[in-house]
């Protein structure tokens, strides 16, 4: 009994110690920082600095938002519809104007069952947007719709 498990151990020992196993081990050990390496998320996609733009309606009339993709989005009355966000490499935000997210604003108001062009800005135009810095890397342009920009 005592040889046979002597046996069986040297035939292990043997198997495991062979030049091919050892290359082996030594090869994953070489190539294991290669693959952690390629394997790894790339942080530089989610960092940067974001800039958001927000329309703020303070008209007395619910307006909806026509994309560009043919979406409607509600922005009620005395509320605020955040259009979109935009992040970039830089520490510069990225004015509307110089968004590839969108390329004009159609609000509508409702006239019985029909929509109605309330406020149309296309181009778009920078001045009538509020620039602030909401916090630590992050950007905001608001647009502002009055009643009296409506009229």
């Amino acid at each position: 009994m005592k040889n046979s498990n002597k046996k069986q151990k040297t035939e292990h020992k043997t198997a495991t110690s062979t030049p091919f196993f050892r290359f082996k081990k030594l090869y994953l050990i070489l190539l294991l920082p290669l693959i952690v390496a390629t394997t790894c998320e790339d942080d530089d996609i989610n960092s940067g600095f974001e800039t958001e733009y927000f329309i703020q309606n303070d008209s007395s009339i619910d307006l909806v938002l026509f994309t560009e993709g043919g979406g409607q989005l509600p922005v009620p009355s005395e509320g605020e519809l955040r259009v979109s966000g935009d992040l970039n490499q830089d520490a510069e935000p990225i004015s509307p104007s110089e968004s590839f997210i969108f390329s004009n604003i159609k609000l509508y108001k409702m006239d019985n069952e029909d929509f109605v062009l309330a406020y149309e800005q296309s181009p778009l135009d920078d001045a009538l947007w509020i620039f602030s810095e909401t916090s630590e890397n992050r950007f905001a342009y608001r647009l502002i719709i009055t009643d009296a920009l409506l009229d």
